[in-house]
């Protein structure tokens, strides 16, 4: 019933430790992808509580008083109004250095953070070319309005951030399922080659014995 010779047997068992690429690279796909997370996730903390201490709610202040700052050139100061903001909002620098010219600007795009339970939008930044305490003074129409100073958030290192946050995780995760893919089709190229050298192995020697 066999022309050619006995039926095949099972292929021979191929020690899982002969194979290459070696199971420590699927270890290095899983150390990639976990780094990555891991570091989107830190990237998301810190952004996250850069953004929420851009806010120093505990010098928050009412409409008509005012609040002493320390800035100068290098720094980014600015003023926060509590939600929902009034647009007829004001704020001065009534007292500084001698000879300083700061100035009270309003920012070109709208930032809010929550924190202590409101919502903090970011109203006016304040510059100075020269350092020291500057006292500032906001106000409204109504007198309703609470202030706060704060930092002036640089919506740019946001955006950068959230990007790194979401990308660097799936950077990861991508490079490591391509390992991990590239690895298994590999090895299991591999175990065939071995069985067949194996296997025709066996039957050679086997014919030549008989």
């Amino acid at each position: 019933m066999y022309p050619y010779g006995p039926p095949p047997g099972p292929p021979p068992r191929i020690d899982a430790r002969q194979l290459r690429p070696r199971q420590r690279w699927f270890v290095v796909a899983a150390l990639i992808a976990a780094v990555c997370v891991g570091v989107g996730i830190a990237s998301f903390v810190l952004t996250l509580t850069s953004t929420v201490d851009s806010v120093d709610d505990g010098k928050a202040f009412a409409s008509g008083r005012s609040v002493t700052l320390r800035f100068g050139p290098d720094d980014d100061a600015a003023i926060y109004v509590r939600s929902p903001f009034a647009a007829r909002a004001h704020c001065a620098i009534v007292s500084g250095p001698t000879g300083s010219e700061p100035r009270v600007t309003t920012p070109d795009s709208t930032f809010t953070v929550t924190k202590g339970g409101g919502e903090w939008e970011r109203a006016f930044v304040l510059k100075s070319e020269t350092a020291g305490d500057y006292r500032v003074r906001c106000d409204d129409p109504r007198g309703a309005l609470t202030f706060a100073p704060g930092d002036d958030a640089d919506l740019a290192s946001f955006v950068g951030g959230i990007v790194v946050t979401v990308v660097v995780p799936l950077l990861g995760l991508l490079a490591a399922s391509g390992i991990a893919i590239i690895v298994g089709v590999r090895r299991g190229r591999h175990r065939r080659w071995l069985e067949a050298q194996a296997y025709y192995g066996h039957r050679g020697a086997g014919n030549g014995g008989g």
